[in-house]
């Protein structure tokens, strides 16, 4: 009886863990990691997105380098004190070329404020600011490459300007009509291939330094008065500058710009209105 009793006891600790009998309490249970949970990124509303860049263009108050092509505008008197805006490119050597009263197309050297004798009328020149004509870096790269190979056969021609209420034989170009011709040359010289979305801001028969400011700070296509003076702000410029795109944006709002049309060359040109703006004396 003795010898059964010890068998059983010698055998006891054999049989338990097959009988899933106090392994628990002897081996430390091992915990497997807790399984990782994908986490499904949503995609973020309109509202919460990063608003896309607007280029703004690049606002100068004098010439400098790498402004090749740079537009420039100037405040001119002419004897009587009538004065209007007179327009202008900018070479790579810094001087300018415009077609000015009573000389026609040439090159001057930059004038910040100062005196132009035009054939014994002095006109009295004040800058006001220049503007970067394209915010596309390929289409400046394009207009700097062939800058002078668009104003050098002008000046060689001496092309005259186009003096108001007068005929002039043959080509003679504004102010405007130059600066045109250099930005957007055409298949002939007297009409420039203005962009499909160049507008003209009263619908007159010809382009003014007008269209051209709003065109190159980007306000002539926008449709809303808020949209406009989001952009007037961005902008910033000197006084100068933001006195006359306020004007102009009131002006957009109340009147319906048009779109620019193609017209076909002619021979024999009629001179146009001079297409700054005619300021009070």
């Amino acid at each position: 009886m003795r010898l059964v009793t010890l068998l059983i006891l010698l055998l006891l600790p054999a049989l338990l863990p097959a009988y899933g009998i106090g392994a628990a309490s002897t081996v430390a249970e091992k915990k497997s990691p807790p399984k990782k949970t994908a986490t499904i990124k949503k995609p973020q509303s309109q509202s919460a997105r990063k608003p896309a860049t607007v280029n703004m263009p690049a606002v100068v108050t004098a010439p400098g380098a790498n402004q090749a092509g740079y537009v420039h505008y100037w405040l001119i008197t002419a004897p009587d004190g009538e004065q209007e805006t007179q327009v202008g490119i900018e070479l790579p050597d810094q001087r300018i070329a415009w077609s000015f009263p009573g000389l026609g197309v040439h090159i001057t050297p930059f004038i910040a404020t100062g005196e132009v004798d035009a054939n014994g009328k002095v006109f009295q020149v004040q800058h006001l600011y220049g503007l970067r004509p394209f915010t596309s870096d390929t289409t400046m790269r394009t207009l700097r490459g062939s800058l002078m190979h668009r104003v050098t056969p002008l000046v060689r021609q001496q092309v005259p300007y186009c003096e108001l209420n007068g005929v002039t034989p043959g080509l003679c170009m504004s102010c405007m009509g130059f600066v045109s011709q250099v930005l957007f040359p055409g298949k002939t010289p007297e009409y420039a291939n203005f962009p499909r979305n160049f507008t003209r801001i009263d619908g007159e028969h010809y382009h003014t330094t007008e269209d051209l400011l709003l065109y190159l700070t980007g306000l002539h296509n926008l449709r809303t008065n808020a949209a406009r003076q989001r952009r007037l702000d961005a902008i910033g410029g000197p006084p100068a500058l933001q006195e006359e795109l306020i004007r102009l944006t009131a002006k957009l709002a109340e009147s319906s710009p048009v779109l620019a049309t193609a017209k076909p060359p002619v021979k024999r040109r009629t001179a146009a209105p001079k297409s700054a703006i005619r300021r009070p004396g």
